[in-house]
């Protein structure tokens, strides 16, 4: 075996085909990473002039003056073959160290357990590939459950059935297919943005990220973003078509009227009991919502023909289609924009013969009282299962400057919450 450096052609044409790959492992990732300050390296491991195992690593230079390396999502290698792993292990040491670095992080995409939808523990854990790392001398991060690593530990998804979307769709819950439904009487339709069109999903990300208080990125980012991983993804953008809007609930009015005459006359044939009674008084409160609802479209039809509400960024890549990042204008909320989005998501994902869809990163406690629990309660509709990753290791390459850095980053971690800004993203 011979650790070496990578060409970007062959890295890029092993990564691709590695059952490990994600969208942080392939080289554009590195290049999109060099504008917040990172710098990449591709390597690996031959044998016989075949590469057997590679990864993508960042570097940045920290405060203390020497670099922190990162893998992110890495390795791409059988982190089951021992022989293979410390020989990787071992020459990465060696480079960090050669390149001025005194850590290494990683964050393999390698499953821990899959839970159920409910986020129950499998018996099934892989708890030996934990073990080979800490052999070597990887710190484990331990078993946490909300956002404290680099990348989220917990994800969900689901599985496309038999690569047909009715029966994908049959699967989903009943309130998530009557939510998906939904969008479409309101006018609701997805599209797919064109190149020119990447400023609507920066701005839907930013209204988000002011909403929710969290990290705002530059719009240069996504649109660089975009640029290096157009290859891989897609950014849908959910709008209003107001007067279609419109005209359904014109349509809906319409029904309702003859629905309540149809009460009103089976009055007057019929014994006038607390059925009917009820039924007429449902039917005038669903009039009096219509005629509200009326005024509401209309309104909205005179502001603009279309209005654009949510914005998702989704990346297609090895089985899976991931559900990225995603943003909405919360004035619209009640449109239901991301249940657009992923259904057209979902698709796509069909489209393209994949197997899974990834709604991404969640909180690892299936608790109605954790603050985060309604974003799983959302994707959990889909009938996804709960992914819960292997987590976070650091590998110390000098000690000295590992702990120097480990307490330089509490002050700044106490900063970046005051200020809501990121260092490693």
């Amino acid at each position: 075996m011979k650790f070496c450096e990578l060409k970007k052609e062959e890295y890029d044409k092993f990564a691709q085909k590695h059952p490990l790959i994600s969208s942080y492992q392939v080289s554009e990732w590195g290049k999109l990473k060099e504008i917040t300050g990172w710098k990449y390296h591709l390597v690996g491991i031959k044998e016989k002039n075949n590469i057997i195992a590679a990864t993508l690593l960042l570097e940045k230079q920290t405060p203390i003056k020497k670099s922190i390396f990162y893998a992110p999502r890495g390795f791409l290698i059988d982190f089951k073959n021992k022989k293979t792993l410390t020989f990787f292990t071992e020459n990465i040491k060696k480079y960090i160290k050669n390149k001025n670095g005194f850590m290494l992080k990683i964050d393999p995409n390698y499953i821990y357990q899959i839970r159920d939808n409910d986020g129950n523990e499998s018996e099934i854990k892989n708890d030996d590939i934990i073990k080979n790392l800490t052999n070597l001398n990887f710190r484990h991060f331990g078993f946490n459950y909300m956002f404290e690593t680099m990348q989220p530990r917990f994800l969900c998804r689901f599985k496309i059935i038999d690569n047909n979307y009715e029966k994908t769709l049959n699967s989903f819950s009943k309130s998530t297919r009557k939510n998906i439904e939904s969008t479409k009487y309101m006018g609701v339709k997805v599209r797919v943005a064109k190149d020119n069109e990447v400023t609507t999903f920066t701005d839907m990300m930013n209204k988000t990220a002011e909403k929710k208080h969290i990290v705002k990125r530059p719009n240069y980012y996504y649109e660089e973003m975009y640029k290096c991983l157009k290859k891989y993804s897609k950014i849908y953008i959910s709008y209003i078509d107001t007067k279609l809007y419109l005209n359904n609930v014109l349509k809906a009015i319409e029904e309702e009227k003859k629905k309540h005459q149809q009460i009103v006359d089976k009055m007057k044939k019929e014994k006038v009991g607390k059925n009917l009674k009820h039924q007429l008084e449902i039917s005038n409160q669903r009039s009096l919502k219509l005629i509200k609802e009326k005024k509401y479209a209309q309104e909205l039809n005179k502001k603009a023909k279309i209005i654009n509400i949510g914005a998702l960024y989704a990346i297609y890549i090895n089985d899976e289609g991931i559900t990225f990042m995603s943003g909405i204008d919360d004035d619209y909320r009640k449109f239901n924009p991301k249940y657009a989005m992923y259904n057209k998501h979902i698709e796509e994902t069909i489209k393209q013969k994949m197997n899974y869809v990834n709604f991404y990163g969640i909180a690892g406690i299936f608790d109605k009282s954790n603050p985060e629990y309604k974003i799983y309660e959302l994707k959990k509709g889909f009938n996804t299962e709960v992914i819960e990753l292997i987590g976070e290791f650091d590998l110390i390459i000098n000690k000295f400057y590992y702990n120097l850095y480990k307490a330089a980053m509490k002050v700044y971690k106490l900063y970046k919450k005051i200020k809501k800004i990121s260092y490693f993203r």
